[in-house]
């Protein structure tokens, strides 16, 4: 079986609502301040991608040194009338950093640096119960490697926002649905992707085990080569 996007119905898996500087040294290295309450933006369905560690994908960068890698804990929703966490994963948020800083000079949305197809990248599901939803709070890690180079590495306990906080503060306004994701936000160590890279990235729990991965690869257009 092939890698499946969101938007060909392979997949159940809503918009991605994508929190941001959730990590205080994340804030520090792209020169920003904090939030002091959750703030967020969405990607599209289109815009994801299923690249577990056993059937990787490949994605197609617009060109080498404009796409970024962000690491993060995503958690898919359920739950019916009441939004609540039902699976969570590692992914990846890819980010046009040359179109965002271009939007960003301008006032503008950053829609096209954040949404464009194979933006959104999602590992294998783990659902969590209920009452282990507050370990997510410490001890889950979140490691990046880039052509087995370390490019992140963080624990959850330095989020400055929870996962469950993030939940509850989108809950008060968003319209959520069955199958939403939300991206909780990447820590310190984002970095350029180049033709012909592999990333690989790891979710691993209080015990030390690996309970979520992903593999992706990535290819500059043959226009480009």
């Amino acid at each position: 079986m092939g890698n499946r996007c969101a938007i060909d119905g392979g997949i159940n898996l809503g918009s991605s609502w994508c929190a941001i500087r959730t990590y205080a040294a994340h804030a520090e290295e792209m020169g920003t301040e904090p939030p002091a309450e959750p703030i967020f933006f969405l990607k599209p369905p289109g815009s994801m991608v299923e690249s577990p560690e056993h059937n990787p994908a490949t994605i197609e960068l617009s060109g080498n040194n404009r796409i970024q890698h962000e690491v993060e804990l995503v958690l898919r929703i359920g739950g019916g009338i009441d939004p609540a966490i039902e699976e969570i994963c590692v992914g990846l948020d890819l980010t046009d950093r040359i179109i965002q800083s271009e939007a960003k000079e301008g006032g503008l949305p950053w829609t096209r640096a954040k949404s464009f197809k194979g933006s959104a990248v999602v590992g294998n599901w783990l659902p969590i119960k209920v009452e282990d939803l507050p370990s997510l709070d410490h001890g889950w890690r979140l490691e990046l490697t880039v052509n087995g180079e370390s490019r992140t590495t963080a624990d959850t306990s330095t989020m400055l926002h929870s996962p469950l906080d993030l939940l509850a503060s989108l809950s008060e306004w968003a319209p959520l649905r069955n199958g939403d994701l939300i991206f909780t936000g990447t820590p310190k160590g984002v970095g350029w992707l180049n033709d012909g890279d592999l990333a690989e990235a790891t979710l691993t729990n209080p015990d030390g085990e690996v309970k979520s991965s992903l593999r992706v690869h990535f290819s500059a257009p043959s226009s480009l080569k």
